[in-house]
């Protein structure tokens, strides 16, 4: 490919965080690409998007037209074989998360990979940030030693608005597919990835799990899935990781709060020094010395979109593999065989909120952070909330 070749992007998604990539290729100045086309099944979309070919389905596009980079912003269960389709299709892939539904998917995709010379990338943000890269160079130099444990709390109160904004908000099936849609592998996902990534042997791979023990609740009588969620992961060094994560807060949010415990220090993500939270990654080694990551630049807050476009041109590959989002998606199917406990009526409240009805567990907030302060799951605090 020439330098003086624009990437020619297929946007699968124009809705929903989609829309983000969206507004960046068509509003903003991205020199080094062009959109060449939409799949989009929304109604209106040939109307909405008169300059830009729009076409029902990634088939339908390859077609007619080539792509050497196809962005996936479409719904979760759709992911693997729109990533085959494109792969085929003689396009690069940067899919949003869950690259696929089973752990089977996306290793069969690795393997589509090698056969087409194709890269696919995921779209975990935080593992394309140059904080989290530069944290995770320091861990691999052997700057922090062995690690010890890790853990992140992170809660977001989500509604009647959200869960019904689609088919499969909350849904464990659609249409016959499994989805497992749940905070843990949606909205909330990221800082468990976080975790497996940066305790990765090389900068594009996170290290697999050994065995998970966990603690689901349903809270919100609406959705299928649990909402509320404790989880253990032992890694195959050893390392227990702890993550929790909720939907039922009656706040907007908690967290993220992250703590990483090595030999030689402690990354806390979230503390309060004594001046209130501390909202970057700050190292506090046992010397007695500080590195505060905030001080480094994260890059765009799409940089995963402009190192596909970087890669596409290079000819290498994003550091975001299938293998990094691996260990979450394996996760993800052990939970999913674990019992889903409902939350006692006595321990729930509703709340009306400009026109939105949340359904919230009493003190989640509170009760989790304990969790995550003890390295412990609710029961084992004596949080009883099972019917």
């Amino acid at each position: 490919m020439k330098k003086s070749e624009h990437i020619r992007i297929l946007l699968i998604g124009a809705g929903g965080y989609g829309s983000n990539y969206l507004n960046e290729l068509t509003e903003n100045i991205v020199t080094s690409a062009e959109l060449a086309g939409i799949c989009e099944v929304m109604p209106g979309a040939y109307e909405r998007y008169k300059c830009i070919p729009v076409y029902q389905t990634p088939m339908a596009f390859f077609r007619e037209q080539k792509a050497d980079l196809a962005v996936i912003s479409s719904p979760i269960h759709l992911h693997f074989e729109q990533v085959k389709t494109c792969l085929m299709g003689g396009a690069n892939v940067l899919c949003e998360k869950p690259v696929s539904t089973s752990v089977q998917g996306a290793e069969e995709l690795i393997e589509l990979e090698r056969q087409t010379g194709k890269f696919v990338s995921i779209g975990y943000q935080l593992n394309y940030s140059g904080d989290v890269l530069e944290l995770k160079q320091d861990i691999l130099s052997g700057r922090f030693g062995k690690p010890l444990l890790m853990k992140a709390f992170h809660g977001m109160r989500r509604g009647d608005r959200y869960y019904n904004r689609n088919n499969w908000a909350g849904r464990i099936m659609v249409n016959g597919c499994r989805v497992n849609d749940s905070p843990f592998n949606n909205a909330c996902a990221h800082q468990f990835q976080n975790m497996t990534f940066l305790l990765g042997k090389a900068m594009d791979m996170a290290m697999d799990i050994k065995e998970v023990q966990a603690e689901l609740y349903r809270a919100n009588r609406e959705v299928e899935n649990y909402d509320t969620a404790a989880v253990c992961a032992v890694m195959e060094n050893g390392i227990p990781i702890y993550y929790y994560t909720t939907h039922n807060l009656a706040e907007r949010k908690w967290g993220p709060i992250c703590e990483y415990q090595f030999e030689e220090g402690t990354v806390y993500f979230g503390r309060d020094f004594g001046d209130g939270p501390v909202n970057e990654y700050v190292a506090v080694f046992n010397d007695g010395t500080i590195k505060n990551y905030g001080e480094i630049s994260k890059g765009h807050r799409l940089q995963k979109l402009y190192d596909a476009i970087a890669s596409t041109r290079q000819g290498s590959h994003p550091v975001c593999t299938i293998q990094c989002a691996i260990p979450h998606l394996e996760a993800v199917e052990k939970l999913a065989e674990l019992p889903v406990w409902l939350v006692r009526d006595d321990c729930l409240e509703q709340i009306n909120q400009d026109g939105e009805q949340f359904c919230c567990i009493r003190d989640a907030g509170r009760l989790l952070k304990t969790c995550y302060s003890n390295q412990k799951l609710p029961s084992e605090l004596g949080i009883n909330w099972k019917i």
